[in-house]
């Protein structure tokens, strides 16, 4: 970071707000000077743990008073948009967790605007720069693949045991995630989504989607909740791609294969991994002998990178968000571009708005 102290404030204290000031904090050059909740509790909660200066209930006081010239946003994805306009509207630079906004419309609104005001904004895409996605990338401009890749391949799981979100959606019928056009969906899918259109050609996919609520759901007669999901994207005339989410892996993890002409990638970012995927040429009998032992190499060089990155201090669960922020400041301040082209910000909101027009949710079961 540069010489000068950038300025940050947060708007949003629930959950997710702690995973962003514990980032901040890590990152020299910058001071959180504010912190804003429309309950002043939160505010005052989040202020008082981290020792921010500043608590606020009302985000145009908070603007006015403190100044700053970033502003992270982590309130529920409803009030995304008319907060990331407000913020850009007063001269502020903009992180918005995800989802960036409800729907795509608004999405490239608030793109537009920050460029006619000359600020930056980023979305909270973080597992794009976890360890494996940045070596995946990497590779990928490097030419590993042998071009561009023709076809993607992206899982993403989640299980309803989760504190943050399973358990306090399951128990609460008033839940914020139940008013969104994809419900639960629409709250955790742009992770992998966006992984997905970082690598998509056009910008303009066209989607083909399958929503629907788990068998665990339908038990419980919470079928207003859609929680699997299957789609195909097709984006020009040679690249496809495959998006699954679920919440019935029972070993499942989070991952993108990347096909190409000449080699695949495939990264685990529950794992940490990058595994690269070569043409061997190996002839008869000795590709079932030699190409498992290059795999296995291939795994032991992820466990070996993983424990040198630990015993530097530079492996933590919250690694991406803390790279993504820092990026970010790093654009704001001029010496880098946005960590996340506006390009991909969009086809993400695109396909997310291709997906969710094709769901039917239903009625609770009774």
């Amino acid at each position: 970071m540069g010489a000068s102290v950038l300025k940050i404030a947060l708007v949003g204290c629930g959950m997710i707000a702690d995973q962003h000031v514990a980032q901040i904090r890590r990152i020299a050059g910058c001071a959180l000077v504010g912190v804003c909740d429309n309950e002043p509790l939160m505010a005052q909660q989040l202020a008082d743990r981290f020792h921010v200066p500043h608590s606020f209930s009302d985000v145009s006081e908070m603007l006015r008073s403190v100044k700053p010239q970033v502003v992270h946003i982590t309130t529920p994805a409803q009030s995304h948009f008319p907060l990331g306009k407000l913020c850009l509207e007063a001269g502020c630079h903009v992180y918005i967790e995800k989802p960036f906004t409800v729907t795509a419309a608004q999405a490239e609104e608030l793109l537009d605007l920050a460029e006619v005001k000359g600020l930056n904004v980023t979305a909270g895409h973080n597992l794009q720069f976890n360890p494996e996605a940045i070596r995946m990338r990497e590779l990928v401009k490097q030419g590993f693949l042998g071009g561009p890749p023709v076809h993607l391949d992206c899982v993403q799981c989640f299980g309803h045991d989760d504190p943050t979100y399973g358990k306090a959606l399951l128990g609460d019928q008033t839940h914020w995630i139940r008013s969104l056009p994809g419900s639960l969906l629409h709250n955790l899918i742009s992770h992998g989504v966006a992984k997905v259109a970082e690598f998509l050609p056009s910008g303009q996919p066209t989607v083909i989607a399958k929503a629907f609520s788990s068998p665990y759901l339908t038990g419980i007669g919470q079928t207003d909740i859609v929680d699997e999901l299957r789609a195909i994207i097709c984006d020009g005339p040679n690249t496809t791609a495959s998006f699954t989410f679920s919440t019935q892996f029972g070993a499942g993890s989070n991952h993108l294969c990347l096909y190409g002409k000449k080699a695949s990638l495939i990264a685990d970012s529950t794992n940490r991994m990058l595994i690269p995927v070569r043409q061997t040429g190996y002839k008869s009998y000795l590709r079932f002998f030699l190409a498992p032992r290059a795999y296995a190499a291939e795994y032991r060089r992820n466990s070996w990178r993983n424990i040198w990155q630990f015993i530097r201090k530079d492996f933590h669960m919250d690694y991406g968000m803390k790279k993504l922020i820092e990026s970010f400041y790093r654009s704001v301040e001029g010496t880098a571009a946005v960590p996340i082209p506006y390009r991909e910000i969009l086809t993400t909101a695109r396909i997310m708005d291709g997906i969710f027009s094709q769901i039917v949710k239903n009625p609770p079961t009774t």
